[in-house]
């Protein structure tokens, strides 16, 4: 009791002390208040952005929570570029409006505060995706009047004249007749029902669209086109069919022996360890559409993708806030008929490469991520085999014989490290050694090639991954090359009989479902995410995972696609 008299004594008699004391306990209280709300502040999460497809100029509203009243310092990116203040529209905590900017790129989306930032959303450019259009109600019918000529070889570029074709094509297109199971070709008359029954687009990969404006589109003629009609088709209506010749004097093609498989494959993720969210994006390969695979329908995909048919794959897209073991599995299954593919060339009759699309001609003839085309070796080959022969067509003939003349093949794949190269000089290689290589010389050669990718379907319906080629030639189109299976690649044949070495130069048969023609190069949807590919899967492409920066390790398995049924 003395010494607290003493001490309430010492008080009362000394002001500055009683001042310090109170200020000190009033700051103890402020700081704990301080570090509980500290502690305690929410990191802001993103539920969705509407649209998640945009444009420059167009609002994009971000909903989720926990991003603060105020914008204060807190900030949104695209593809790690933060947004400049001009941007934002409107900022809560549940709602953030922005305008996209000029620069606006593919990538993934993040709100950041002041202590933390948010998990990240894929956000896509659609200028870069396939986006369906609006319905536009006052579309008038597309009309052609005229073409500048009414008959032209595959490749050759034509100018269709008339009105209402759009200013801008977005998914307007051009169709010419192709004639499937030689429906056309056998028939004992020609009628409009015949001619319009089958139809081929216009090819992207061959850069087929060179102009187009409301009243007048130029277009190559695509490859296995034929005689019959061609077609405007805009959004909501077709064009009267048009006739149109295609000469045939370079080359005959026939697609036969339709075969309808039921393909499915599926990929797992699992045991991802985070330090924060962990975002994994997944790239699903889609077979292709081309002249021997007329349609791919997509029959079921599980989850619903984050986006469909985005550069030739379907993204999938997984969120974790902490470790775990849990399993997720996407799965894809596809309906898709396969035609054989037979040609006859005339070599004496083929165009000349000058009058290529030339942005297409430098794409196919050049190195790539795969075809070491301008490597030493691969130039002092090329000139060994084919001495001065001129002929585009005769040239990759020799080619094609010397290497199942002097090269074997090995029915196991090599490693996925291994070098192509390595067949030049140990004359022994893989499926994979054989389409890089006669790829390679083909464009030294100077004529375009790709190295084609997918799955073989062998007699008993099991698959292999697989690898072959498809080389261009004015007048022609795609010709189809199997170097591997020339050579002798051992598997289950069908019971078709055929010479291999023969057959496989011009020919493909319908046992072989393509997911990509030529390598697809792809870029991060954010510019430090880590990225995994797999350089002998069933497509080529240089993506097929993608981690963001938090994610320290995870693991995966991509099945091979299979076989469910054929018809």
């Amino acid at each position: 009791m003395e010494s607290s008299g003493k001490l309430s004594y010492f008080f009362r008699k000394h002001f500055l002390l009683r001042v310090a004391a109170l200020l000190s306990f009033v700051g103890i209280v402020f700081l704990i208040i301080f570090m509980i709300g500290h502690k305690t502040e929410e990191v802001p999460v993103i539920d969705s952005l509407v649209p998640p497809v945009g444009a420059p100029g167009e609002i994009i509203q971000i909903n989720g929570k926990n991003f603060g009243d105020e914008r204060d310092m807190s900030y949104v990116s695209f593809s790690g570029l933060k947004l400049t203040s001009s941007s934002y529209l409107y900022w809560s905590d549940t709602m953030i409006k922005i305008i996209l900017p000029g620069n606006v790129q593919d990538g993934l989306v993040v709100v950041g505060t002041k202590s933390a930032q948010s998990n990240p959303a894929l956000f896509a450019n659609e200028i870069d995706i396939p986006v369906l259009a609006p319905s536009v109600y006052n579309v008038v019918r597309p009309v052609i009047t005229e073409l500048s000529v009414t008959k032209a070889a595959i490749g050759d570029l034509i100018t269709i004249y008339g009105s209402n074709f759009g200013e801008n094509r977005n998914n307007s297109r051009v169709l010419f007749t192709i004639d499937y199971n030689r429906k056309i070709k056998d028939s004992q008359y020609m009628n409009k029902r015949i001619v319009t029954e089958n139809f081929i687009e216009v090819s992207n990969l061959e850069n087929g669209y060179e102009y187009w404006s409301n009243t007048e589109i130029q277009v190559r003629v695509p490859d296995g086109a034929c005689s019959g009609v061609v077609i405007v088709e805009n959004e909501r209506d077709k064009s009267e069919p048009f006739d149109f010749e295609v000469s045939d004097s370079a080359i005959s093609k026939e697609f036969v022996s339709k075969k309808i498989f039921i393909v499915q494959y599926s990929a797992d993720i699992k045991d991802i360890d985070t330090n924060d969210v962990s975002t994994i994006t997944m790239r699903c390969p889609i077979p292709c559409k081309m002249p021997s695979q007329s349609e791919v329908d997509t029959t079921e995909i599980s989850p619903v993708p984050l986006f469909q048919n985005y550069q030739g794959c379907n993204i999938q897209q997984i969120t974790k806030y902490k470790n775990g073991v849990s399993k997720n599995t996407f799965s894809q299954t596809f309906v898709l008929p396969v035609y054989e593919v037979r040609t006859n060339v005339n070599a004496d009759k083929i165009g000349s490469m000058k009058n290529l699309n030339q942005a297409f001609y430098e794409k196919t003839t050049k190195r790539d991520a795969i075809v070491p085309c301008d490597d030493e070796e691969v130039l002092k080959l090329y000139k060994k085999i084919v001495d001065k022969e001129k002929n585009s067509y005769k040239r990759a003939k020799m080619i094609y014989d010397y290497m199942c003349e002097e090269y074997k093949i090995q029915d196991k794949n090599r490693r996925n490290d291994a070098d192509p190269l390595d067949l030049i000089f140990k004359k022994k290689g893989d499926a994979y050694d054989f389409a890089v290589i006669y790829a390679a010389l083909l464009r030294a050669a100077g004529i375009p090639c790709l190295v084609d990718c997918g799955v073989l379907v062998e007699q008993d319906l099991k698959t292999r991954v697989h690898w072959w080629c498809e080389f261009y030639l004015p007048g022609c189109g795609w010709i189809p090359v199997d170097p591997a299976l020339g050579c002798g690649l051992d598997y289950e044949k069908w019971p078709e009989k055929i010479e291999e070495r023969t057959y496989y130069f011009g020919n493909l048969d319908s046992h072989h479902i393509t997911f990509s023609r030529g390598y697809n190069e792809m870029k991060p949807f954010a510019p430090d995410n880590k990225t995994v590919q797999y350089p002998k899967s069933f497509a080529l492409q240089s993506i097929w995972e993608e981690a963001s920066q938090s994610t320290n390790k995870y693991s995966s398995f991509w099945s091979v696609p299979f076989i469910s049924g054929v018809y």
